[in-house]
């Protein structure tokens, strides 16, 4: 089985301004966050990688260039690693809707018990992490293991070849609560706990989802890593 690395997009500037992004569009990187979207594609740089993919916003989109920029590698976009459809409170600010006597309980509910959350006229979050577990189980199912020659120790007396494989490795350009849906799933998280997760701009989790030939069972492997720096 492969392992992802689930990758955060880079900074931009809305971030800054507390409001909810959604799909909301032409959001893009800002000067810091091409520079964090580029330490990381330094870091990757001499690490294999067999496929990239990309939610469809333009922010997760300009990180994974960067990403592909130096290798011989197309960005596949992947519309099921979108943000969150906010409905209609994409773009509202978040103190607001924490605040406001008309939205106050809904917040709540967002940030407390979250499976019970639906934004009007968009998606219950509990949807979103269906859908996003849905989209990386079919990429898991498109990258089965490849098969690699390893030489013969020519001391051993004209050994043959033996036939090993590797696990594919995937870079996954999406959003924070896209990330933290999915690592609550492959963790075994209540759902309503995904909110505890926290995901950096430009970080990196790779998760290695094994398999045990004795037991037939899936472990995984988690680490995280946020040593892009901001400027």
């Amino acid at each position: 089985m492969p392992v992802l690395l689930l990758i955060r997009h880079a900074t931009n500037d809305f971030v800054k301004t507390g409001r909810l992004p959604g799909r909301t569009p032409n959001i893009h990187l800002n000067e810091e966050g091409r520079r964090q979207a580029e330490a990381l594609a330094c870091l990757l740089h001499e690490h294999p990688l067999d496929a990239i993919y990309s939610s469809p916003l333009e922010r997760a989109i300009e990180t994974a260039w960067r990403i592909a920029a130096d290798r011989n590698l197309p960005v596949a976009i992947c519309r099921d690693l979108a943000d969150t459809d906010n409905g209609d409170y994409t773009g509202m600010e978040i103190k607001r809707l924490s605040e406001d006597e008309a939205t106050r309980d809904f917040w709540r509910v967002v940030i407390e018990t979250p499976s019970q959350a639906r934004f009007p006229n968009g998606e219950g979050l509990l949807e979103m992490q269906q859908r996003v577990v849905r989209a990386l189980e079919a990429l898991i199912a498109a990258h089965p293991d490849r098969e690699v020659q390893a030489s013969g120790d020519p001391a051993g007396g004209g050994a043959e070849d033996k036939p090993k494989r590797r696990p594919q490795v995937l870079a996954i350009v999406a959003h924070a609560d896209v990330i933290k849906a999915a690592l609550a799933h492959y963790l075994g998280m209540p759902f309503d706990h995904f909110q505890r997760l926290s995901i950096a701009p430009a970080s990196l989790t790779a998760v290695t989802i094994g398999h045990d030939d004795k037991t037939g069972r899936r472990y995984i492997l988690v680490n995280y890593v946020n040593r892009v720096p901001a400027a």
